[in-house]
């Protein structure tokens, strides 16, 4: 949703069955836990199976399972310390993302299925509910904005009416989702939901056009979740992001000169370890994308394209994957024939070490290293990233 909400939807789960359905655990429920009860409208929920999933540092899991009978279901945490919760629906791709704490009650959600995903509502925990209202409003911003950005790409830049009405229109859609976080984090920034929305400070079309002083909500809600959370790592994960961000800006100071790219060194698929820095001399194209993201897919021919191009000019891709299963990222390797050697994944998703030191929070992200190992652009894709490379090797 934590640097992930944008395409957190098409996490890959890993299926493990626990049946609980009709089972005496169901009935009497888990003391240590929280009580989520779902009610469903629609002729084909009956019968549908859902699991609870819990997001945690090293692993995503199930914590529990049921299946649909009379409309309704009933699942169960374990915990009532703040965890992040995806209740996922089979057969429908529909998620519904959960924050309780220790100040919740019983949960209740609702909505038609197929389709909870765009419109549901919950009760009974105040944080999930804020995550929903912040999810119903930023989802058509994010839509449209992806749309102009894509135009944005494959405009000529030479049409500088067009590029700049383009650029306009995402710059306004950007503000609509900053301001709506600054307000909320503003009023609750030791909230789960004010981590979530620290992504709203991130533009679309590059970190050079972040404004450094927003980095003072990452530190108010990095402080305000470590006193309220002190057992959680989400505080981590927010300073994580600010060392990330500060580290990309001072490197794209100047025209291109500045600190080195972040070191990045994680396993291929054979489980070598193969580094950024092993690539110096040549131009690189850090790529972080997923086999679960629809928009890295598409975009994967395009960036096939350019490698086939420039690759014996001195340009090459470090691919960073944020999967979490090591055979779903080797086959999308495989499919989209992404011929290049330098694949690596720490396999943690979203908790991925290389995401957080370079402060991504949506996929496909992109940052262009020169030769010598700086970093002179970020987020080019298709036509944008040809004539960068034409004008830097020809």
């Amino acid at each position: 949703m934590k640097k992930h909400i944008k395409y957190l939807l098409f996490l890959p789960l890993v299926m493990v069955m626990i049946a609980c359905g009709g089972s005496e655990e169901e009935e009497v429920g888990n003391p240590n836990g929280i009580k989520i009860s779902g009610s469903l409208e629609g002729e084909n929920a009956n019968g549908t199976k859902v699991s609870l999933w819990v997001f945690e540092t090293d692993e995503d899991r199930i914590v529990d399972s049921a299946v649909v009978k009379d409309s309704k279901f009933t699942l169960w945490t374990d915990t009532k310390e703040l965890r992040e919760y995806a209740i996922q629906f089979e057969g429908s791709g529909d998620l519904i993302y959960l924050f309780p704490d220790e100040t919740a009650g019983n949960i209740e959600v609702s909505g038609k299925y197929p389709g909870l995903s765009n419109d549901y509502e919950v009760i009974g925990d105040q944080n999930s509910i804020d995550y929903r209202n912040y999810w119903m409003f930023i989802r058509p911003i994010y839509d449209l904005r992806e749309a102009y950005f894509m135009s944005y790409q494959g405009a000529n830049q030479a049409d500088t009416s067009m590029v700049n009405g383009l650029k306009k229109s995402i710059d306004s859609l950007f503000n609509e989702g900053r301001n709506y976080a600054i307000k909320y984090i503003d009023e609750k920034p030791g909230s789960p939901i004010s981590w979530i929305m620290l992504q709203e400070f991130y533009p679309i079309l590059g970190l050079e056009y972040f404004d450094s002083l927003d980095l003072d909500y990452f530190r108010k809600v990095s402080k305000e979740m470590q006193a309220k959370y002190p057992y959680s790592d989400y505080y981590n994960y927010v300073d994580q992001s600010i060392e990330g961000t500060l580290a990309q800006l001072e490197a794209l100071k100047g025209n291109g000169g500045g600190d080195l790219a972040p070191e990045l060194e994680y396993p291929n698929p054979d489980g070598k370890m193969v580094s950024l820095s092993s690539l110096r001399g040549q131009v690189v194209l850090i790529d972080f994308w997923a086999s679960w993201c629809g928009p890295c897919r598409m975009e994967n021919p395009n960036v096939v394209k350019t490698y086939n191009a420039y690759k014996d000019k001195g340009f090459t891709i470090y691919s960073v994957s944020l999967d979490t299963e090591k055979d779903k990222w080797i086959q999308a390797i495989e499919a989209d024939n992404l011929m290049w050697p330098n694949h690596v994944s720490d396999l943690k998703g979203w908790q991925s070490e290389a995401a957080a030191k370079y402060g991504v929070n949506s996929i496909p992200a992109t940052f262009l290293i020169d030769k010598e190992g700086k970093i002179i652009d970020q987020n080019l894709r298709g036509v944008r990233l040809e004539q960068k490379l034409q004008e830097i090797l020809g």
